[in-house]
């Protein structure tokens, strides 16, 4: 089963490298984050290790609404959204997990959002490798 540490667990960024399969860390602003993944990317250099983080995420019902900084996360539209995540994509985020409480919206309501308009531009490695094998 892959372990992934969560923040630095009292433990030194070189034991988790050296034991997790991957590094789980709090959303930070974009330099912060990109500063945290070129360290474990260095860290990680002999084997590459995914980064990953949660995000609490409040999707407003304006997919125009600019992104602002909530606690551990974004109060967004849907376009900024998506820009958001390429740019987390383009600094090597593996993988976001999203925290949709607390919320104004009902939860399906912004599942069905994110299908329709975030995901599409975010496919899974094994979707691409499905569709690519099937080409």
């Amino acid at each position: 089963m892959p372990i992934a540490i969560a923040g630095h667990a009292q433990q030194s960024a070189e034991w988790i490298a050296e034991n997790a399969d991957a590094s789980l860390n709090y959303l930070r602003p974009l330099g912060a984050m990109k500063l945290r993944r070129r360290e474990w990317q260095e860290l990680t250099a002999e084997a590459p290790k995914p980064y990953l983080t949660p995000m609490q995420l409040d999707l407003t019902e304006d997919p125009a609404t600019p992104a602002s900084a909530i606690r551990l996360g974004l109060r967004t539209g849907s376009e900024a959204l998506v820009e958001h995540l390429r740019a987390m994509g383009e600094l090597g985020v593996a993988h976001v997990s999203f925290n949709l409480r607390p919320g104004d919206r009902p939860v399906d309501e912004v599942l069905q959002e994110l299908t329709e308009t975030a995901l599409p531009h975010f496919p899974s490695a094994a979707a691409s490798a499905s569709s690519t094998a099937s080409a």
